[in-house]
Parts: structure tokens; C-alpha cells; sequence
């Protein structure tokens, strides 16, 4: 399981709705949505500035990804996008032994 940090625009259309019904309460939603899939959702908020809304949640990015899907396919966002924590020290220990193997182009 993996941490991850989510962030979207919502649509026209899903704004529209918050105007319509002011009081519903997202993250409530959000978390019956997440537990379907076996995140575990960890905090959801709106937010002022280039995203509408953060999550931070736990799992895979398969269950993440059928997040997207299944919302975005209803239109209610503009973007969506999960960003996954990783573990940069085992990232660079790989690229190690990725550049010992690089040739650079020769001329």
C-alpha cells in the first residue's frame, strides 16, 4: 500500500452542484467512495488556489485509478491527479545501476 496525495479541478457542471445543494457534506462522500475500493482515506479537503480539492489516501494505484474512472466518467472533474509517495533512496540506488549500464549516444 501506498501513500498518495490527490488533487483535482472540479467541473462546471459539479460546481453547479454545490450551488444548488451548499451544505453536502463531500468528504462524507468522498470517504464511502474510497472505502468501496479499500482505500483507506486518511483526510479530504477543499481548497483555495490551482486545485479544488486534496485527499490523502492509502493504497494501490489500482484502486486509485478506479476512483478516476468511475468519477471521471460522470464529468464532475476537470482534472485528477494522483500523486504517489515513493521512497527516493530506492529509486536512486536503481538509477545507480541504470547509469552504470548507459551508454551516452556517440558520435
Amino acid at each position: 500500500m501506498a501513500k498518495m496525495y490527490i488533487v483535482g479541478t472540479y467541473s462546471s457542471a459539479a460546481l453547479k452542484g454545490f450551488v444548488t445543494n451548499p451544505a453536502q457534506d463531500r468528504k462524507q462522500i468522498v470517504e464511502a467512495m474510497t472505502a468501496s475500493t479499500g482505500i483507506r482515506l486518511e483526510d479530504f479537503q477543499i481548497t483555495r488556489g490551482i486545485f479544488d480539492f486534496v485527499a490523502v489516501a492509502e493504497g494501490t494505484i489500482e484502486q486509485a485509478m478506479a476512483i478516476k474512472i468511475a468519477v471521471g466518467s460522470t464529468g464532475s472533474f476537470d482534472q485528477f491527479h494522483i500523486l504517489e509517495s515513493i521512497d527516493i533512496s530506492k529509486a536512486a540506488t536503481l538509477a545507480q545501476t541504470t547509469l552504470a549500464n548507459y551508454v551516452p549516444p556517440q558520435g
